[in-house]
């Protein structure tokens, strides 16, 4: 899970990887709607989320390594999957900007 906190591993081999431990669906096409639901111990410490996270994701996007949904995708997953964590000093920041790539494109 921290490769794909890096983004060096896709939504699609994520879950592969985690098949048996996570179930997910991100493509919901009649609503905006995501679900995630995990099956295993969260680990201790978490994975944690920094500022450079979020950069990394954005310049990824710009140089269309990834699309805008991976990104919202994404952010999401981190969102909503209780093994990521950003706690600390830029927590509300990473937060708020979390939010925001995760908002779905109209």
């Amino acid at each position: 899970m921290e490769q794909y906190a890096r983004l060096e591993v896709s939504l699609e081999d994520l879950r592969r990887r985690l098949a048996e431990v996570l179930d997910f669906d991100f493509q919901s096409t009649h609503s905006h709607t995501r679900r995630l639901t995990p099956y295993f111990e969260l680990p201790d410490p978490p994975i944690q989320i920094e500022k450079w996270h979020l950069e990394n994701a954005i310049r990824k996007t710009s140089l269309g390594q990834i699309t805008k949904r991976e990104l919202e995708d994404w952010a999401s997953m981190l969102l909503m999957n209780e093994a990521y964590d950003w706690e600390g000093p830029d927590e509300d920041s990473i937060a708020d900007r979390l939010n925001e790539l995760a908002l779905p494109s109209l």
